[in-house]
């Protein structure tokens, strides 16, 4: 068994939902295809690949990012800028690489913005996508209508931060009943409870 390694070595304590995780490689039976959209410095795809390592499933993750940093990250004037990323636009990509490298075989990144990705992927070819990339209004709820034609009818789509603007958006995409909240500020929509009634 392959020990976690991401809470020691790897970016900021944001990753609040391990057992929602845990509970997608438990859920899902061989062959399955997860995606995470918006990795930051891969903090919680190295979770879910140990995850996906110690199952022994065949699950081809992909993982969706620039990793070219927002405006704030990258503004020379802004309070919260990077200055690694003004001295290397490859910095934050190299990182993530560098951090996910005892996993780096379960892991498939594309480096590419949200719905660019999501071309990429057939129609209901995807079993669970996780969304924590922009978090404004417009952009999250492009995300979700970008990514929501790409999932079986027995599959899960889920974000992160579900407060303010993220939760405005996916209240309206979908009717509130239709949304949990499996893990502390996710959430989440089951096709196979909804799209099979």
């Amino acid at each position: 068994m392959m020990e976690h390694f991401h809470h020691e070595t790897i970016g900021e304590n944001w990753f609040t939902y391990p057992t929602l995780y845990t509970s997608m490689v438990d859920r899902f039976d061989s062959p399955a295809k997860f995606v995470e959209v918006g990795v930051w410095k891969g903090r919680s795809v190295a979770y879910m690949a140990v995850e996906i390592a110690n199952s022994n499933k065949k699950i081809d993750f992909y993982a969706v990012d620039t990793w070219d940093g927002t405006s704030p990250e990258t503004d020379p004037s802004n309070i919260d800028n990077l200055p690694e990323l003004q001295q290397n636009p490859e910095w934050l990509y190299e990182l993530f690489l560098s951090n996910i490298k005892p996993v780096k075989d379960y892991i498939i990144p594309l480096r590419m913005f949200s719905l660019e990705a999501a071309e990429q992927f057939e129609d209901e070819s995807l079993d669970f996508v996780f969304i924590d990339a922009s978090h404004d209004y417009e952009n999250v709820k492009a995300d979700i209508l970008a990514w929501l034609p790409k999932m079986k009818k027995t599959g899960v789509l889920a974000g992160h931060d579900y407060e303010g603007e993220v939760q405005r958006a996916v209240d309206d995409v979908f009717s509130s009943f239709k949304i949990t909240v499996p893990d502390h500020r996710c959430w989440m929509y089951d096709l196979n409870k909804w799209e099979n009634d």
